[in-house]
């Protein structure tokens, strides 16, 4: 094991639940309990140095603002200056490798440590997603991804969450492959409910999602209908966007807090009742909840986009479907629906598949070897 100490960099709170979408908790602790983990810090900046960089970003549109506020490299270079003075704080002789998470802030100038990165996406692989992205200034994307490729040749060691991720940063960045290690990613739920011989008799259907179109939200409404044709009492949650009048069979639940003990329950008993989870995305550079429906032994239907294909085995965990297809997503969601055992089949499998690969131990382990061996 490492005695190599990390010294971690974020950008919010480190241990915050809510840093990095719940993730940034799970992967520090893990770092911590295989003994590579020295601190971490918060590369955040003052709120007086947020608000003038948003007012800088402002646009009419709420989606286009939030998207160039997050593309502004002057912030980013805010976030660097404020991640290297808490650095100060620290004798260099108490950790010997410093590890960011994302591209958001460049600490490759600071000393003659290594510094090496974890990501769960890049500019370059939302440009190309049939997602898309708001409509602004293309020399304000380019200034963006000139920055990222500059800081990314400079890393020692990049960590994408998956292959398919970890092939943009060769091919969109020209970053050397011997530089480039795909880890994974663990789940975000403090614990997970046993679910071993659940009933698969009832047709529900899981989806958990805030960000409704980029998750498939969509077409996902539009196959429930083809799928209530054949399955008169088929019933679809949706967990995540409030929305307003439903369809008949379609449960909307809004957002459920992990947070709260409350709901936390309420989620763990959605997985449990579900007997299936569909989750149609355009744009999913890992699909850390594909992971916690498998944690909760159900078959997963996704699309053949992005690293889907990596975490869901098609045929063996669940099955892939072409984005944009509600037709082809409704006969997969039809067939697994009126056949429970093929459920049960496919959802062991994919509990498998999540309790070998998707724990943030995993992770962090294979990162610590790999910073043994390579630096």
């Amino acid at each position: 094991m490492t005695h190599n100490k990390l010294l971690g960099v974020i950008d919010e709170a480190p241990y915050d639940p809510r840093t990095w979408s719940g993730s940034s908790m799970y992967f520090f602790e893990a770092l911590k309990k295989c003994g590579g983990l020295h601190d971490v810090i918060s590369a955040q900046p003052s709120k007086i140095t947020q608000w003038f960089y948003k007012g800088m970003s402002f646009q009419p549109d709420m989606v286009k603002w939030k998207f160039k506020y997050s593309l502004n490299p002057g912030y980013y270079r805010q976030m660097t200056w404020a991640a290297k003075d808490a650095l100060n704080q620290f004798d260099t002789n108490q950790y010997q490798v410093i590890l960011q998470v994302g591209a958001w802030y460049d600490m490759t100038g600071y000393g003659d440590k290594p510094v090496v990165s974890y990501h769960d996406g890049n500019l370059a692989t939302l440009l190309s997603s049939p997602y898309g992205y708001p409509s602004i200034n293309e020399g304000y994307i380019g200034r963006t991804l000139a920055y990222e490729k500059k800081l990314y040749n400079r890393l020692h060691l990049i960590f994408p969450m998956s292959k398919w991720l970890a092939r943009s940063f060769v091919s969109d960045f020209g970053i050397d492959t011997k530089k480039v290690f795909p880890v994974g990613a663990g789940i975000n739920l403090s614990r997970i409910l046993n679910v071993e011989g659940k009933a698969y008799d009832n047709p529900r259907i899981l989806f958990v999602g805030k960000d409704f179109k980029r998750k498939g939200g969509e077409d996902l409404m539009n196959a429930f209908k083809l799928v209530r044709k054949e399955i008169e009492n088929a019933e679809l949650t949706i967990i995540g966007p409030h929305l307003g009048e439903v369809p008949k069979g379609v449960r909307s639940l809004g957002e459920i807090s992990k947070l709260t003990s409350n709901g936390l329950d309420q989620l763990l008993n959605e997985y449990k009742r579900a007997s299936v989870f569909v989750l149609p995305s355009l744009y999913e550079p890992f699909g850390i909840v594909f992971a916690e429906a498998m944690a909760h032994r159900l078959p997963c239907i996704g699309t053949r986009l992005c690293a889907m294909p990596e975490i869901i085995q098609n045929g063996e965990t669940g099955f892939l479907v072409p984005p944009n297809d509600p037709k082809a997503l409704a006969e997969k969601i039809v067939l697994l629906l009126k056949n429970p055992e093929q459920c049960r089949e496919l959802g062991n499998k994919g509990y498998q598949h999540y309790a070998k690969n998707y724990t943030w131990q995993a992770v962090a382990m294979q990162i610590c070897e790999i910073i043994d061996n390579e630096l």
